[in-house]
């Protein structure tokens, strides 16, 4: 089994709220989103925390600035896929295909209490 690490296709999907917990993102329920490890593609602050997390792990992030402000971000992440990245994706700098199926509309695989 893979793990999150630099040149890795990730798949996820996770709810972002701000600092005062209201929801700014819910991708619970959409295909989820991939980005190359080690790119450009999401902050590198929140790639560090994933980094070493596998398919099905389940994780929450909280992203704060110094002195903790309304800038301050809570991920709830579920890690869908990790595969190695393609040789013209490490070139590109992002994925070019997805690294699972899309989750279907019915999908019952996230739980609110599970992570």
């Amino acid at each position: 089994m893979s793990t999150i690490e630099n040149n890795c296709v990730v798949s996820m999907r996770y709810i972002m709220r701000n600092a005062g917990g209201e929801e700014l993102e819910n991708t619970m329920n959409r295909i989820p989103v991939s980005y190359l490890h080690g790119g450009a593609g999401i902050l590198t602050v929140l790639q560090q925390q994933l980094k070493g997390l596998q398919a099905g792990d389940k994780k929450i992030v909280l992203l704060k600035k110094a002195g903790g402000t309304s800038e301050d971000y809570l991920f709830e992440v579920i890690i869908d896929g990790v595969r190695n990245a393609l040789p013209e994706e490490i070139l590109l700098g992002y994925p070019v295909q997805a690294a699972v199926q899309p989750c279907e509309a019915d999908c019952s695989c996230y739980s609110q209490q599970a992570i």
